[in-house]
């Protein structure tokens, strides 16, 4: 037994990634140490320990996002391995499913959108920006690092991802400040934009002070070489019209609007306190110096750049908030509530309910220099954790002592992946389809960038001028058609209506392949025969040009499309584009994509022939079956990969999904709309298809079989013989409630589906 016991220490010592001197000193053994004494000081009783159904079910949830399979389920069940509990947790950290989950948590945090700004037109940024924190989390990038990096971020988005975390608030950098503060330090000092904080010490001083760190952060939708475009010109015919002016302008927002909000650019400006300031320490619209909130102040120089100096001291272990919230944080996710509470609204004088394993927790994070999977690990796998939920909601202002995490409802996201569990095979594997879709999208944005940002200002003027000549001659023509629009609403006439708005979409369109034609394929020619040449020497081989940056690996991809090495520019361009001009940038991409377009139809072609194989889909019925699970299927993908957040009136929004808008803005609370889309929604016939996993594993089974495979995949164990004589009761009463589409409904419903136990 003794032997045993030792082997168990070693293999867990080994799992948590955690070296101590002595079997004592495990932090899992020194954390359950310091809620077993403060429960004693109270005296209250830890809970007794979680059933293995009960534990396979909760880990899953809380580390994958999701319930287990029936495989998963039955496999950990029958183990008789003694850590086998540790090795599952070992297994779940770091896997495709643990990436999933983590993203949702961190886009809630950090107000991750799809559409990060400017009403839809920030799609590829957006995409950028979902695939740095995925990356951060798959390759478990050290929290500090990971922070630092957001609040630093400069350059373009498809160079530099980060850069999304100022986009995301962009044109409003007191707010991102703000929202610094709240996500990272876990202090809100929002009110004190406008006056000093009516609780804290923090004043509206201090606010700026600490804003002018960030403040020259600029999110922009120019670049600087329209700015000298225009200077240029100005230098020839001195001060323009203004209506020149205004015109030039709009023909360079056309140019440059497949690159909106994908910039961030560091720039020297001064921060100047508001018109209306009221205190006496400085007069309205004095320029406000950077200066710390909280413990140190930042270490500055003329060497380093401001906002490096912001990222040092905020990540700083010195800093009094950064490390104690992050521990909090992740004590929250695994039990359920934190150790301080709010999490995000600490004030000076906040006690933690259990400041001795707060202190410990702090330190813990600092000595596995801020690994967020090592920290999990041993949360996890301690036994305060693994206990039975405590049932009571702990009571606000009051402290939780941890007997045992609390009960809690699964989040949007967790319903909705449990719901693809059951219905798909493969839950947990990145949908194929939609990264080529975001391939394309961040490659067209790429494609345009390499056309326009090496451009001379001698030359982008020229490509303005002839812009703004072509929206001149387009310009009486979009008059009558908006004119036309107008009139044909006004006299409610929706074929008229829908007539006029193709006349204003087709000269949008001729304006759009004017540019591409005039200002993208110049550049484009511009810098592949500058990237292929060498000091005006013949050029290189696209192998030897290619090797190096980023930028290279696409300018060579761009080459070998255009197969440069055996045709000239116009030739490549003429074979893809055709003789017209229509669709350039499109054209292009889809050229650049196609071998991988085809190997992503490919390979969803050999599942659709493997899954037709195996299931023997043979007769019209089964066929018609068959390609409405094809269908469903398509739109049952985790919830990490769907667009984010989902729109109103998606099964993910009516149950509390995050609009991403405030800082952890989920919502786990009932609604009537939720019961609507449980029984109307396309999840419950996904699952009950008889190709959908659960499906497929109850064909054939009499009542009784169904309702035990049923128990197994969503609740991971067979029903109760209280809970038999129940349903065998219902389907005396009413048939139907014993047909799979009535044992499945009733379970969806049922608060030990729909919660955490």
């Amino acid at each position: 037994m003794k032997k045993t016991a030792i082997s168990l220490f070693l293999i867990l010592m080994t799992i948590t990634g955690a070296v101590f001197a002595k079997p004592e000193q495990s932090p899992i053994a020194k954390i359950d140490q310091l809620v077993a004494k403060q429960l004693t000081e109270q005296e209250l009783n830890p809970n007794a320990m979680t059933t293995d159904e009960v534990f396979v079910r909760r880990i899953h949830l809380d580390l994958i996002g999701r319930i287990p399979t029936r495989k998963e389920t039955r496999d950990f069940l029958a183990s008789e391995d003694p850590i086998k509990r540790a090795k599952l947790i070992n297994s779940l950290i770091g896997s495709n499913g643990y990436v999933s989950h983590q993203y949702n948590f961190w886009a809630d945090l950090l107000r991750a959108r799809t559409q990060i700004a400017g009403n839809g037109q920030s799609t590829e940024s957006g995409y950028n920006y979902e695939r740095w924190i995925k990356s951060a989390i798959r390759h478990n990038k050290p929290y500090n690092e990971m922070v630092y990096e957001l609040v630093t971020a400069s350059g373009a988005s498809w160079e530099n991802p980060a850069v999304g975390y100022y986009l995301r608030d962009y044109g409003m950098p007191l707010d991102n400040l703000a929202m610094t503060t709240q996500t990272f330090l876990g202090t809100q000092v929002v009110c004190a934009q406008c006056h000093d904080h009516p609780f804290e010490e923090w004043t509206q001083m201090d606010y700026y002070h600490l804003s002018a760190f960030t403040y020259g952060m600029v999110s922009t939708n120019g670049i600087e070489l329209q700015n000298d475009a225009i200077k240029e010109l100005t230098k020839k015919k001195g001060k323009l019209n203004p209506e020149f002016s205004r015109d030039l302008r709009r023909a360079y927002s056309n140019i440059l609007f497949p690159v909106r909000f994908n910039n961030v650019f560091e720039r020297e400006r001064a921060l100047r306190l508001p018109h209306d300031y009221q205190y006496e320490d400085a007069r309205p619209k004095s320029v406000v110096s950077p200066a710390t909130l909280m413990g140190n102040e930042a270490v500055m120089s003329p060497s380093t750049p401001l906002i490096d100096s912001f990222g040092e001291w905020l990540v700083s272990k010195e800093n009094p908030r950064f490390t104690k919230v992050i521990a909090n944080r992740m004590w929250k996710k695994a039990m359920g509530v934190g150790l301080i509470e709010p999490v995000d609204d600490i004030k000076q004088h906040t006690k933690p309910s259990n400041p001795e394993l707060m202190a410990y927790l702090e330190q813990l994070m600092v000595d596995l220099d801020y690994d967020l999977q090592k920290f999990q690990r041993i949360l996890y796998n301690t036994r305060t954790y693994q206990r039975e939920v405590s049932l009571e909601e702990p009571t606000p202002g009051k402290p939780y002592y941890f007997a045992g995490p609390i009960l809690r409802r699964m989040t949007a996201e967790q319903i909705w992946d449990s719901l693809v569990t059951l219905a798909v095979n493969r839950p947990d594997e990145p949908d194929a389809r939609r990264e080529l879709r975001m391939d394309e999208s961040i490659a067209k944005v790429k494609l345009v960038a390499e056309a326009l940002y090496d451009q001379t200002p001698k030359e982008f003027l020229r490509n303005g001028l002839a812009i703004k000549k072509v929206q001149d001659q387009l310009a009486e023509e979009i008059l009558a058609s908006q004119e036309k629009v107008a009139k044909a609403r006004e006299d409610g006439d929706p074929e008229l209506t829908r007539e006029a708005l193709r006349e204003v979409n087709e000269i949008r369109r001729r304006l759009t392949n004017s540019i591409e034609e005039i200002v993208y394929r110049e550049g484009l020619e511009s810098k592949m025969n500058e990237w292929l040449s060498d000091e005006g020497k013949p050029a290189r081989s696209i192998e030897v040009a290619s090797a190096g940056t980023g930028d290279d690996e696409f300018l060579n991809q761009l080459a070998l499309t255009l197969d440069l090495e055996q045709r000239s520019f116009t030739e490549g361009m003429k074979e893809i584009t055709g003789k017209g001009s229509n669709g350039l940038v499109n054209k292009v991409v889809a050229a650049m994509f196609e071998d991988q377009r085809r190997e992503v139809a490919a390979h969803y072609k050999r599942i659709e022939y493997n899954q037709k194989e195996s299931w023997e889909v043979e007769t019209p019925a089964e066929v018609k079956s068959f390609k409405g699970f094809q269908i469903a299927e398509r739109r049952l993908q985790r919830a990490s990969e769907l667009n984010s957040p989902a729109p109103a009136g998606h099964f993910l929004r009516e149950f509390g999904q995050s609009d991403r808008e405030l800082i952890d803005n989920s919502s786990d609370q009932a609604s009537i709309t939720q019961a609507l889309a449980m029984l109307n929604g396309p999840a419950l016939s996904a699952i009950t298809n008889r190709y959908s996993v659960l499906g497929r594993a109850i064909a054939g089974q009499s009542v009784n079989q169904k309702l035990d495979t049923i128990y197994m995949a969503m609740l991971s164990r067979i029903p109760t013989d209280q809970e038999r004589k129940i349903f065998k009761q219902a389907w005396a009463s009413d048939p139907e409630s014993g047909t799979t589409n009535g044992i499945v409904w009733t379970m969806l419903n049922t608060r030990q589906f729909l919660f955490i136990q």
